[in-house]
């Protein structure tokens, strides 16, 4: 067994790695795919080490942990780490891969000098630091919309007090997709922009946005732009792996909003059909859990509305 970092996989273990059902249940979500890694990292002006890990015997790969370090902690950039598992591995075999795991990351206290681990929900990492010190659980509620349902099957969850607040976007307003077919830097620097204006001042780097645009260029994403008398007045990026595909990035004009015109919520009906349209298989609206801060609130009971079902992910924390 060989626990390796990914970034250290020689050429032929990374071909291996790609082939295999692990790789493909990973990549399934865009988040953790290489292009999105990258924007973090810029994002967060590359303060984050990258410590990702998989575990393999020859030709036969285990487990993958996408994890990074700040110094202190162990988490995907101060989110828990989603542990990917052939959950249908021999007994023996994913023991001893999860064995030589903990020991790689317990080489990190020493090493690195992290103290604290966040990760998601996985019974051996919750019973190995279940007695740990400072060990201590969250719930999170997200939205998911299967895709499986026909386009009626899905408008049918919407949140009846929606649908005329989508009649009037469809009727009020003209919708403009752009994916790898006919995405353009320009038509990014005009999100950049819009971005920009719309929350008045720079939220992130440049160099971010054209990790954005790589990522539809390269058919994992697109955008919709939604306009109102020919004036571009909100902006959505959608990015997707090989299943699954999530609400990245929104932008609404705020005067407009100030006025209760709906604006967005034909533009975000519109981004889940054609998320469909593209074959995805999921709809991740994103985190929808309760907020304090009112604003950050409102738009978490924005998200709800497009989908009846929430799902509980339950998270930890723990101390090495």
């Amino acid at each position: 067994m060989k626990i390796k970092f990914i970034k250290d996989l020689d050429e032929e273990e990374l071909s291996k790695y790609k082939e295999s059902e692990l790789y493909k249940e990973v990549h399934s979500n865009y988040i953790f795919c290489g292009i999105h890694i990258a924007y973090y990292e810029e994002y967060w002006q590359h303060k984050w080490t990258n410590l990702s890990l998989v575990a393999f015997d020859k030709d036969d790969y285990y487990i993958c942990m996408n994890m990074f370090s700040d110094g202190h902690e162990l988490s995907f950039f101060g989110s828990p780490i989603e542990v990917f598992a052939m959950d249908n591995s021999p007994v023996k075999v994913l023991a001893r891969a999860y064995q030589e795991l903990f020991a790689k990351i317990e080489s990190f206290k020493e090493n690195n000098g992290v103290s604290i681990i966040k990760f998601s929900n996985n019974q051996h990492f919750v019973f190995k630091y279940y007695s740990t010190p400072g060990f201590k659980e969250n719930v999170s509620y997200h939205s998911y919309i299967d895709l499986s349902k026909t386009e009626d099957e899905i408008y049918m969850n919407v949140r009846k007090s929606y649908k005329s607040l989508i009649n009037w976007g469809k009727r009020s307003m003209t919708f403009e997709l752009y994916d790898h077919t006919n995405i353009t830097k320009e038509i990014m620097e005009v999100f950049e922009d819009f971005h920009i204006s719309t929350s008045g001042r720079r939220t992130r780097s440049h160099e971010s946005w054209i990790l954005q645009y790589q990522a539809v260029k390269e058919n994992m994403g697109y955008v919709v732009f939604g306009k109102l008398n020919g004036e571009l007045v909100t902006a959505i990026l959608v990015l997707g792996g090989m299943r699954e595909c999530f609400y990245g990035v929104c932008v609404n004009r705020r005067d407009l909003m100030a006025q209760k015109l709906p604006i967005g919520h034909a533009t975000l009906l519109k981004c889940i059909y054609t998320a469909k349209e593209k074959g995805y298989k999921i709809f991740n609206v994103g985190n929808v859990t309760d907020r304090i801060d009112p604003k950050a609130n409102d738009i978490v009971k924005y998200q709800r509305g497009f989908n009846t079902i929430l799902d509980a992910k339950i998270t930890f924390e723990a101390q090495l």
